[in-house]
C-alpha cells in the first residue's frame, strides 16, 4: 500500500463519483494536505509541491470512470512518477456520453418500468464493471504506475442506491454472478474496503441523512483508517468546520429545489458556494 504520508510522486490523479468530487471529499482533503490550493485559501506546506488532479463527476458510474482514466492517461501521459487514486462507483449506474457531455444515463427517466425491463440487469452491470476494474489494474501494472483502488459501496450485487430502492430490483443471487465474483476474485481483492463499509458499517443500506454522502470528517476518517493518513492540525480543524456547516444543511430540500434546474455538477458547485466558501 502507498504511504500517503511520505509519497514522492510528482502528480496525483483522482477518479470517482460524488464521493470524490468537490469540496470536503477525500480527494479535496489530499489536495489541501499536499498544498495544491491558493495560499489565501489554506495553509500550504512549503516542502510538498505535488499537483493533484481530480477528474471525478457526481452521479457518474463506472463507465465514465473507466473512460476518463483511459483518456486522461493518454492526455497527461501517466508515468512512474504519478499516483493514481480510484474510487469506483456503484454497479447499477447507466451513464452515457451524448451531445458533447456526460449524462447520468437514465436515472432521471420518468418511466421506471422501461428502465427496469429494458436496461437494468445486475448480472450484466457486474460483468461490465468488473472488466473495467480488471483492465485498469492490468494497464497500470504494465506501465509500472502506482495506484490505489477502493469503491463507494463495494461494487457488489447489493447496491442500494437505485436498482433496489428506485427501480424495484432485488439483490440478485445466481450461479452466474457467483461465477463472476470468483472469476474476478484477485481483481476485487486488490480493492480496499469500501467507503460505505468503513464509514457507515454497511454496504447494503443507505447512509444516514445528508443526501447519503459522508461528511468531510468522515472522508478524513476513511483516509486515516484505510491509508493510515496523518493530517495536520490545521487540516483536521478545517474538515471539522465545514462538517459542522454541512451537517446543518436541509440537503434534501436544497437538492429538490436546485436539482430540477441544474445538472448534477452545477448543483454541487452551488452547494460549495453556499456552505463552504466562507469557512
Amino acid at each position: 500500500m502507498i504511504d500517503l504520508n511520505n509519497i514522492k510522486h510528482k502528480r496525483i490523479f483522482c477518479f470517482g463519483c460524488s464521493f470524490t468530487f468537490g469540496y470536503g471529499t477525500w480527494a479535496d482533503i489530499l489536495k489541501r494536505h499536499f498544498g495544491d490550493y491558493p495560499k489565501e485559501d489554506f495553509y500550504i506546506p512549503k516542502d510538498q509541491p505535488q499537483m493533484i488532479y481530480n477528474f471525478s463527476m457526481p452521479g457518474m458510474g463506472n463507465y465514465y470512470i473507466f473512460n476518463t482514466i483511459i483518456e486522461k492517461g493518454l492526455q497527461h501521459e501517466f508515468t512512474k512518477d504519478d499516483l493514481i487514486l480510484i474510487e469506483w462507483s456503484g454497479t447499477d449506474r447507466e451513464d452515457r456520453f451524448k451531445d458533447g457531455k456526460w449524462h447520468m444515463g437514465m436515472q432521471g427517466h420518468n418511466d421506471k418500468a422501461i428502465i427496469r425491463d429494458w436496461f437494468l440487469d445486475i448480472e450484466g452491470m457486474i460483468k461490465r464493471d468488473y472488466s473495467y476494474i480488471h483492465t485498469v489494474q492490468k494497464m497500470l501494472k504494465r506501465d509500472n504506475i502506482d495506484y490505489e483502488m477502493f469503491s463507494m459501496n463495494g461494487v457488489s450485487r447489493h447496491n442500494p442506491v437505485r436498482a433496489e430502492t428506485v427501480y424495484g430490483l432485488a439483490p440478485k443471487e445466481s450461479e452466474e454472478i457467483d461465477f463472476l465474483v470468483e472469476l474476478y476474485k484477485d481483481t476485487l481483492d486488490e480493492l480496499h474496503p469500501s467507503m460505505y463499509k468503513i464509514i457507515f458499517g454497511d454496504e447494503t443500506a443507505y447512509p444516514p441523512n445528508r443526501g447519503h454522502h459522508p461528511l468531510p470528517t468522515e472522508h478524513l476518517y476513511y483516509l486515516e483508517k484505510v491509508f493510515n493518513f496523518k493530517p495536520s492540525d490545521e487540516l483536521r480543524t478545517h474538515t471539522e468546520i465545514i462538517s459542522k456547516n454541512f451537517d446543518t444543511i436541509d440537503y434534501h430540500s436544497m437538492f429538490n429545489n436546485l436539482h430540477s434546474e441544474l445538472d448534477h455538477q452545477e448543483f454541487f458547485m452551488k452547494l460549495k458556494s453556499k456552505y463552504y466558501d466562507n469557512t
